[in-house]
């Protein structure tokens, strides 16, 4: 009988911590498309579908492919999968974003220009090759009323445009879908 206050207790602590745990994954986020500076990257998107987590479309960055001549600092032979690689990106005369330089591990401290936190796709046996880096942006889930519409724009190849919100320590959340400027979707903080 003394047992069953301690279980109640547990279980209740145990639901606090989780959500707790994802108020503080939703609050995250939302702080990223908020107070992120915004950036716009040109896209090529292709449209699969995930039977777990639904209808998403798989974008592709110029950025995610990183040329060894951006990387500065230290260069290791090779790249494992999951190096962490800082890319610092430049608004170019077109409004889109392009890799301006690339360090491997941290970026420096000096404050300037916006870069962006991701991890190379795979192992690579040489760093004289482009550097292919995922960003943690390349897919886009969208709700089921507007999912249609999007994957018709995607296959007329209307969709160009992704606004992204990079915060301080690179992190990078989708912030919106555009062509030539206009907005088709808006990723709502909450």
């Amino acid at each position: 009988m003394h047992k069953k206050p301690f279980l109640i207790v547990s279980a209740l602590v145990s639901a606090v911590v989780l959500c707790g745990i994802l108020v503080w994954m939703i609050a995250d986020r939302a702080a990223i498309l908020r107070d992120g500076r915004e950036i716009v990257l040109k896209t090529e998107p292709i449209d699969p579908r995930d039977l777990l987590r639904g209808r998403y479309v798989r974008l592709n960055y110029s950025i995610s492919r990183v040329p060894p001549i951006t990387f500065t600092g230290e260069k290791p032979d090779y790249f494992d999968s999951g190096t962490m690689i800082f890319v610092r990106l430049e608004q170019g005369a077109d409004g889109f974003w392009q890799a301006a330089e690339a360090r491997i591990g941290s970026r420096p401290d000096d404050g300037e220009g916006v870069w962006i936190r991701g991890e190379t796709a795979f192992r690579m046996a040489s760093t004289d090759n482009p550097a292919n880096v995922r960003y943690g942006i390349e897919r886009f889930y969208a709700s089921e009323a507007v999912a249609p519409e999007i994957e018709q724009r995607m296959r007329d190849r209307e969709v160009t445009e992704v606004v992204v919100a990079v915060a301080a320590d690179g992190r990078a959340q989708i912030k919106a879908l555009r062509q030539a400027g206009n907005t088709i979707y808006t990723e709502r903080l909450y």
